[in-house]
């Protein structure tokens, strides 16, 4: 305990007054003489004692009293715990999270407002001439910037909330590189104004300067209620005119409340074309399934939403997908008599497939620049590789292509082991020519998901005139798709940058009619087509994505492209880079930070949408309570972080405490009104 004003305790001296009332007694008293004396001598002992007592308590009360207003008036308090900054010098930063969850609503209003006007009253609560600085989640480049008190009540007016959920180490971090050089001579004190949110508070990476002082003001929603769609998918990744499509959504209840029968909604480019509805547990999450067609090709922009209030930037999710019209497929054969490489099934599958647009080349006569034109391309039966082949099939994996192979009974197995170890595959050990029945197939995986609608336990495999027998190896990463009954793959896939190339262990010929003619084939090729598209991302997160890739962009397109928000008019150039194969790379920078369809276009052309949506990190977080902010500042040396408990007080009285402590005049004006009601109670009371 300190004083303001110690010089006020020299007037302890005065105590010695009513200790001197109490020594000399100038009460007199009378003589009355008795016969027997004995009763009155044992009566005037035991008066004797209780009116001593009586004093004595009497002179404490007394003492006490004095002792109390002289404590008073010397304007005792406890010291704040960090002496190496004062509040009315230095630096004074203040922090207001501006994020979303910042919408909730309290007693005082919403988060945000409540948070403004703290802000204010720390404001208003320095001199003139004080230095500020004021940050955001926005983190821009004028936070690093000092204001005056007239600039800084200026920005605080501003401030609206936004997408952006930084966890609080960046904040710091961010404060200390700025308070450098500052913090050595003046130091700093840093105001913290958050809901503190769970997901976003990590103390644990924090380190303070220790010639600073951080409190923080927590504030806190009336009721913690949020419904929100935290995300949404699609398995398949190919879309087709006429094709049903189903849509999850993943519905998440961040309350104490259960819902019944809520509404959920899809459109897609601007119609309706899908609606539910839910029920879901308290605090619990519901996946919702929406099933829909596709009616038409082309980028399709959709939009799933609830109602929920008063938290809103999560009811809605957007998310876009292109249908192609066709799909490019090719087929590389290496047999001069095509009736003999097989390569007559896959003419009987696709060639009357609108969808599938099909082509063919002789590995004698190839064009590789024509290559990465397909979506998919089969090798069947080429004996050997080239080097320049293997090269360019490499890299159009890499870019999103499917290869399937096809190997020949009587091919190189060195030359095919160098063209698949390319991918991290197991090697080829030898043919077999024993013939065998494949015995099963990955049920899960997406190439028969579209195929099966439920497992067929009992189905009949073909046989096959003998097979490639493959290396065992726990070093690779293939997925097995078919197999043998000796459990030996007989299709496997190995994906390699966005692509994926698809092994067989058996050539498609003649030799192997029973395959190409069994109920297997026709939906099993017909799926690895489908899958050759890269898988389409529908949506990405503000804040949590850097950049975008949009491919297929031609030489006219890249010429003159902009971007508009949808429903707005007004169009942009965003920054980007290009790279091969007509890849255009777009940085998603803070142009993009309003949730909705970015459409990309030249002149009245549509080359693809980009679907952005709110982060969702803090519609899921809790906060934390009170007592865990004590335990964590318990774990910084004291007086660093300091936690304002009662954010609702005055500032101007949580002020004083920051820069003189606790104070305790009050404290002992009562207890000397006590002492002084104590010595008149036992005065007229105690007889």
């Amino acid at each position: 305990m300190r004083f303001l004003y110690p010089a006020f305790l020299l007037a302890l001296i005065t105590i010695i007054i009513p200790i001197l009332i109490h020594l000399f007694s100038f009460r007199k008293f009378t003589s009355v003489y008795f016969s027997n004396v004995n009763y009155l001598k044992s009566i005037k002992r035991e008066s004797k004692r209780k009116t001593q007592l009586k004093h004595l308590m009497m002179l404490i009360a007394r003492i006490m009293a004095i002792v109390s207003l002289v404590f008073m008036f010397s304007q005792p308090y406890l010291p704040s715990g960090n002496q190496n900054t004062n509040p009315a010098l230095g630096i004074v930063n203040i922090y207001v999270d501006n994020s979303f969850s910042m919408n909730a609503v309290s007693s005082g209003g919403q988060l945000i407002e409540v948070a403004r006007n703290k802000a204010l009253e720390i404001t208003n609560a320095f001199p003139s001439g004080t230095r500020f600085r004021l940050l955001t989640n926005d983190l821009l480049p004028r936070h690093d910037h000092f204001l005056n008190k007239e600039q800084l009540i200026q920005q605080i007016s501003e401030i609206r909330t936004s997408p952006r959920s930084v966890p609080l180490s960046l904040v710091f971090n961010r404060l200390k590189t700025n308070d450098m050089e500052q913090d050595s001579l003046t130091g700093t004190n840093t105001f913290m104004i958050s809901d503190y949110q769970s997901a976003t508070s990590d103390f644990e990476n924090i380190d303070l300067n220790h010639n600073s002082a951080t409190f923080l003001m927590p504030l806190r929603p009336e009721r913690i209620s949020n419904l929100f769609i935290d995300s949404c998918w699609m398995d398949i990744p190919a879309h087709k005119p006429g094709q049903e499509e189903l849509l999850f959504v993943k519905i998440r209840n961040q309350s104490d409340e259960a819902y019944q029968n809520i509404p959920v909604k899809l459109s897609i480019n601007d119609t309706v074309k899908a609606l539910s509805n839910f029920s879901i547990e308290a605090n619990g999450e519901q996946l919702v399934e929406l099933k829909y067609l596709n009616l038409t090709s082309g980028i399709q922009n959709g939009t799933v939403e609830i109602s929920d209030f008063p938290i809103t930037h999560d009811n809605t999710f957007y998310l876009s997908y292109k249908v192609e019209n066709q799909l490019n497929a090719l087929v590389i054969y290496g047999n001069n008599q095509p009736e003999k490489s097989g390569l007559r099934y896959l003419r009987a599958l696709f060639y009357d497939d609108p969808y599938v647009q099909f082509a063919e080349m002789n590995v004698e006569n190839l064009t590789l620049s024509r290559l990465d034109k397909f979506n998919t391309i089969f090798l069947i039966n080429i004996g050997e590789i080239s080097t320049g082949l293997m090269n360019e099939l490499q890299r159009i994996i890499e870019n999103g292509a499917s290869v399937v192979f096809f190997p020949e009974n009587a091919g190189h197995i060195e030359n095919y082991n160098q063209f698949i170890s390319r991918f991290n595959t197991s090697s080829i050990v030898e043919f077999d020519t024993t013939r065998t029945e494949l015995g099963g197939l990955e049920w899960e995986h997406p190439v028969f998901q579209q195929i099966f609608r439920e497992r067929n336990e009992n189905m009949a495999f073909p046989k096959l005139a003998g097979s490639f027998r493959f290396s065992e190896s726990t070093e690779v990463s293939e997925i097995p798709l078919l197999w043998f009954r000796s459990r030996q793959k007989a299709l496997s896939v190995q994906t390699a940058g966005k692509g994926s190339l698809y092994v067989f262990s058996f050539p498609l010929s003649k030799d192997n009619e029973e395959f190409a003619r069994h109920v297997l084939f026709a939906p099993t090729l017909y799926s690895l087509v489908i899958n050759s598209l890269p898988y389409q991302k529908i949506s990405h997160t503000i804040g949590k994505e850097s950049f975008t890739l949009v491919k297929n962009i031609s030489d006219r397109e890249l010429s003159d492209f902009s971007v508009s928000l949808k429903d707005n008019p007004l169009n942009f150039k965003p920054d980007y880079t290009t790279s091969g194969s007509n890849q255009l790379r777009i940085n998603l920078n803070e142009l993009f930070s309003t949730a909705g369809h970015y459409l990309l276009s030249n002149g009245d052309s549509l080359m693809t949408s980009i679907s952005m949506n709110y982060d969702r990190t803090e519609s899921s977080s809790g906060y934390l309570t009170l007592n865990e902010l004590k335990r964590i500042t318990e774990e910084f040396p004291p007086g660093l972080l300091r936690i304002i408990e009662n954010p609702e007080q005055r500032f101007s009285e949580i002020f004083d405490e920051i820069g003189t402590g606790k104070k305790l005049w009050k404290l002992f004006l009562l207890l000397g009104i006590l002492f002084i009601l104590a010595e008149t109670l036992i005065a007229r009371l105690w007889k």
